[in-house]
Parts: C-alpha cells; sequence; structure tokens
C-alpha cells in the first residue's frame, strides 16, 4: 500500500497544496456538503471523511432520510454525507407482466422526469452538492448491458407513460442526464454551489469486469499509454469515461454547475484500484477484479485537495 501512496499527482505550472482540514472546516463553518450519485461518489466521501475527522475528535456518524451515510463534526456545525442514486432518476424493478412475452423476466423502470427518492428531498438542506451518474448503466459500454441485460432491461417512462418508440441505453442515459440537470436547475436554490464530479476511469485489461479483465499493474501509466487505454476512436473496454465525459460537458453548458474534472489525473492511476492489493484469492472472487473503485488512502485523496482548493476559491 505504501506504494501507492508514493505517487502524487503535480498539476503543470501551478501548486496544489493538500488539504488542510481543520481551515477547510472552518471556511464551511455551519455549512453542509452532499454527495449524490453512484459508488464512486461514496468512494470520494470515505475519503473525504478520514482527512476530516482529523479536525475533529467529536465527530459522529451522520444520517438523515435518503442519506446512505455521511458525518457530523460539531466542532465546526458542519455535515458531510452521500446519498446513494446510481441513475439519479427514480427507477424501480417491476416483475414480469403477463404481457411480457419476449423473454424479460422483468424491467427496471426509470421515470426519467422524477429524481430519485434519496435525493429528491434535500434540495434546501445543502450548502454545497456534488453530483455523478454513468458507472453503473452506461450503454457506452458493455457495463451498462450486463447491468441491465435484455432479460431485465431498463425501460423508459416520462410523465408516467413509457417512451415510444423505447430508448436504448445510450438514448436513455442522454435524455436522464438531461433532465435530471433541469431538475436541479430549477430545483436547487441558486445560492448553493453545485459540482459534477466527470468520470472516475476503469483500468480493465484484456477484458471487461465478468470477461476475466484484470488491472493486476503495480505503476501507473506512461502519458503516451492514456489514449490507447482510454480514446474512444480506439475502441477499448475503458473508453466509456471520455464519452460520458462529452455528453456530461455538452448538457452542462449554460447552467450554474460547476464541472469538477478528476478524469485525467485519475486516468495515470492503473496500479491503485483494489484488484492488486486484495491478494490473488479476493482478486478473482466471484465478482471479478475491481479494477473500477479505489484503495485508500489514494486517488481520492486528492480528489479531495482539488475540491478543497475549488471551495476556497469559490467562498
Amino acid at each position: 500500500m505504501d506504494l501507492i501512496n508514493s505517487w502524487r499527482w503535480v498539476p503543470k505550472d501551478c501548486e496544489l497544496p493538500k488539504i488542510d482540514p481543520e481551515r477547510f472546516l472552518e471556511l464551511m463553518r455551519n455549512r453542509n456538503i452532499g454527495l449524490v450519485g453512484d459508488s464512486l461518489n461514496e468512494n470520494f466521501l470515505v475519503s473525504f471523511l478520514c482527512i476530516l475527522r482529523v479536525a475533529d475528535g467529536s465527530a459522529k456518524k451522520w444520517k438523515r432520510k435518503g442519506a446512505w451515510r455521511g458525518a457530523y463534526f460539531p466542532k465546526f456545525n458542519v455535515t458531510v454525507s452521500y446519498h446513494r442514486a446510481v441513475l439519479l432518476a427514480k427507477y424501480e424493478w417491476q416483475p414480469k407482466q403477463p404481457t411480457m412475452n419476449n423473454g424479460q423476466k422483468g424491467i427496471y423502470r426509470v421515470d426519467v422526469d422524477i429524481p430519485a427518492e434519496d435525493w429528491a428531498n434535500i434540495t434546501d438542506y445543502y450548502d454545497v452538492l456534488i453530483f455523478n451518474t454513468g458507472h453503473c448503466w452506461s450503454g457506452l459500454t458493455r457495463w451498462g448491458y450486463d447491468k441491465f441485460p435484455k432479460e431485465t432491461p431498463l425501460v423508459f417512462y416520462r410523465a408516467g407513460q413509457p417512451i415510444l418508440p423505447p430508448l436504448g441505453l445510450f438514448d436513455g442515459f442522454k435524455v436522464v442526464l438531461e433532465s435530471m440537470v433541469s431538475y436541479i436547475e430549477r430545483e436547487i436554490p441558486r445560492k448553493t454551489l453545485k459540482f459534477w464530479r466527470l468520470q472516475s476511469p476503469r483500468h480493465f485489461y484484456g477484458g471487461d469486469w465478468n470477461q476475466n479483465g484484470s488491472c493486476l499493474l503495480n505503476e501507473p501509466l506512461k502519458e503516451h499509454e492514456l489514449d490507447l487505454w482510454f480514446d474512444p476512436s480506439n475502441n477499448g473496454v475503458n473508453k466509456e469515461a471520455r464519452k460520458i465525459n462529452h455528453m456530461i460537458e455538452e448538457t452542462l453548458q449554460g447552467t450554474d454547475i460547476q464541472l469538477l474534472d478528476l478524469t485525467h489525473l485519475s486516468e495515470f492511476r492503473a496500479d491503485a484500484h483494489p484488484a492488486i492489493w486484495l491478494g490473488k484469492k479476493d482478486a478473482v472472487a466471484i465478482w471479478g477484479q475491481d479494477c473500477m473503485h479505489w484503495c485508500l488512502p489514494g486517488v481520492p485523496d486528492t480528489w479531495v485537495d482539488i475540491f478543497s482548493g475549488l471551495m476556497h476559491n469559490s467562498l
């Protein structure tokens, strides 16, 4: 694990100071920070909480309705928490109906115009919000089709009715993205600082997560290797991050949602996922190698440093 943390991102032509937990919490005094999205935002949160805790020994676990996990720092009256909403939009399992005669076992109904209940009630609570989505269901990668195969597909609804003709995963993602951004712009107060974290890259090699893909690398990638791994024109296993980022950037144009671009710096770190450090037995367990999430301490700590810098410039 020491090897992971022997590397540190250094931007060109500027300094990236490490977060000062006490100074950051003082800056955020009497404010609340919420992260909304999938498990990569949870990965971000866990790093964040571990770093901040050293500034307040009386920190407590915190959970309100809809929050997956979080912490309260009473010394500063600051809350930092995570709301799990992997699609951002509301979705639910609907078992097979008599009218389904196409081999489907049921569907996941996605209401593109309704936010997931886990975060729909927080629009007035947080002073800072960080959103993300894309890892779990993008039609731009096999991951989406494997998680929601044709036997149990996503079916998209608007205003309570199925969207016709039916949307594929690619178009469904775009519609949900546009709808949720519109909701955020409409329902969350203008005074709230809003960020959208761009994609965290995966590092599967030789196949995807369920195709014996692995990431047993023990050092970062070189600059000249990045396009080979991530450029969509190469049609590689990990191409989805840049494709999704392009869609997100287009959708956010003209909004007051700021981009939190952590993709490029993370692309180098093929060595920093749990797979290689869990040991051979666990690394190839039933769910395959984890080349998506990050070890802690590790890459998300740098995300926290960058976010801290943005907050000091924004408040």
